[in-house]
């Protein structure tokens, strides 16, 4: 394992203990869940950080060729994801909102650099990596779909992200008056952020799963592609409900279909390959995990 490797998945170890943390400390504090200031942000925000920066190390280490600033990714992706966790944590701690909070200039100034950060430390990694995946990845068709899939679908929580804040300030009230992600009358824009933040983690888990069952990679491919196709229907329900200004559970007949159709095929899918798990020949599929011959490792020494 490489430095930027080692040090992409120390920070985001790091973010999940935080998590955990956070979480004891709610079961012993107690509280509300809700609200601005609460111990759900540093929980959440804790493990949503954490298993992003993961898995975009690892999908970082599965480019192909080596990039030759891979570790400047990784390594602003890991400072990036430590700043944003460590300020909203510590906003927590002293008892104000972490996000549009200008009470105080210090205030303004957390504030002024979360937003900075997720634009400027995460957004344009995140994009690189995109944009080489598509490029060339050491896995298995089945797998690289999953993989390119969950990053389109990081990026448009980036774009859910912006929205929120836009939203947010849209309003102009203080976090405390009033909940800064409701648009319209009920639409919760928190939950197309939260649905497109993991897509990069269900669907390559699925992929892994599957490589696991006797299924050919051909059927393997169709699974990924139905459970995608699901995925992205929860992302449309979800982008549907927030931008008409309902609330999550307030369906109309549209997106209810739409989600229906999307979880019976996620549901599908999942359901299939948990029902043959097991049944494979684990490491086989052809082309991953390959072997690395010493001619390729010199190059990569090269390249980096």
């Amino acid at each position: 394992m490489r430095v930027h490797q080692r040090f992409g998945y120390g920070v985001a170890t790091l973010l999940l203990a935080s998590s955990v943390f956070h979480l004891v400390v709610y079961a012993v504090d107690g509280g509300g869940w809700a609200g601005p200031v609460s111990w759900r942000k540093p929980i959440l925000f804790g493990f949503s950080f954490g298993v992003t920066l993961a898995s975009l190390v690892w999908v970082v280490g599965r480019l192909t060729p080596v990039p030759r600033r891979a570790g400047w990714l990784v390594g602003a992706l890991g400072v990036a994801c430590f700043t944003e966790v460590a300020l909203i944590d510590l906003q927590r701690w002293r008892g104000v909102p972490s996000h549009l909070n200008f009470a105080t200039p210090f205030d303004a100034a957390v504030s002024a650099i979360l937003a900075g950060t997720a634009f400027a430390g995460l957004i344009p990694p995140i994009v690189i990596i995109a944009r080489l995946a598509f490029r060339g990845l050491d896995a298995p068709p089945s797998m690289r779909l999953a993989i390119r899939a969950g990053l389109v679908v990081l990026l448009l929580s980036q774009v859910a992200g912006g929205a929120l804040i836009a939203n947010g300030r849209a309003i102009g009230l203080p976090p405390e008056r009033t909940d800064l992600s409701i648009f319209g009358v009920a639409g919760q824009l928190k939950v197309p952020h939260a649905v497109t933040l993991h897509a990069l983690q269900v669907l390559p888990v699925l992929a892994a799963l599957l490589m696991l069952t006797a299924w050919s990679e051909r059927v393997r491919i169709r699974l990924v592609t139905l459970a995608t196709a699901g995925y992205g229907g929860l992302v449309v329900v979800s982008v549907l409900q927030a931008a008409q200004g309902l609330a999550p559970t307030d369906l109309t007949v549209t997106s209810g279909t739409v989600l229906l159709a999307s979880v019976a095929a996620f549901g599908v899918a999942g359901a299939l390959t948990l029902a043959r798990l097991g049944t494979g020949r684990p490491g086989v599929v052809r082309g991953w995990p390959r072997r690395v011959t010493g001619k390729e490792v010199g190059r990569r020494r090269i390249m980096d």
